[in-house]
């Protein structure tokens, strides 16, 4: 089992890897998103470097990856497997750690935000639902993309605490682990646009 669990994390790191931003920017307009903007492969930058429709894409994509490292942790450890929701977190985190530090692009890519969406969609699914709803409450509040991220992490463990506590979704230390896990990364991948955000220097949208 432990075999298994070291292949779902390698798998998922390298599903994570696949670097949407980079590949969109390449084919759409040969940019490379790492050299203009906050430097970042994600769907933010791509956005506002190739607009919205390139934008949209990327993070349909990213979504995608962290859905498919569960999926494959799902594959390789069975549903009813003891094992299984440790597996499932090993997935999710290692997505988003491929997505941030991607193995093929020297370990330059994105926040990690659109890639942990997509697999606490499947992991937690209910708890799902209070990362967008904090995300889309910042973001309209503020019209800043990483105030949103940001209430998004706090979102998902807040959502997911607290339907536990009610019995709306049933409690797994793992779970919690990957929510904690993958937060914080979120959280240190978005140390620029923090000191952005002290200095008042953090770009809004819709101004």
């Amino acid at each position: 089992m432990i075999l298994q669990l070291v292949a779902v994390a390698v798998g998922a790191y390298l599903i994570g890897s696949v670097s949407s931003g980079f590949i969109v920017g390449k084919i759409h307009r040969n940019v490379d998103l790492r050299s203009v903007g906050s430097g970042s492969t994600g769907a933010t930058n791509t956005f506002r470097t190739l607009g919205p429709g390139a934008g949209l894409l990327v993070a349909c994509l990213d979504i995608l990856k962290g859905a498919i490292g569960v999926w494959l942790a799902r594959i390789v450890i069975p549903a009813g497997s003891d094992l299984a929701p440790l597996a499932d977190a090993i997935g999710a985190v290692g997505a988003v750690v491929g997505h941030c530090w991607p193995a093929f692009l020297e370990r330059r890519g994105g926040r990690g935000v659109a890639t942990g969406f997509g697999a606490l969609l499947f992991v937690a699914t209910p708890a799902w639902a209070g990362a967008v709803i904090a995300f889309v409450v910042a973001l309209a509040v503020t019209r800043i993309v990483s105030v949103g991220s940001l209430a998004s992490v706090g979102g998902a463990l807040a959502g997911y605490v607290i339907l536990s506590v009610l019995g709306i979704v049933g409690f797994h230390p793992a779970t919690l682990a990957f929510i904690v896990v993958a937060g914080t990364i979120i959280v240190w991948r978005h140390r620029p646009n923090i000191e952005r955000l002290m200095r008042g220097a953090e770009p809004r949208v819709l101004s």
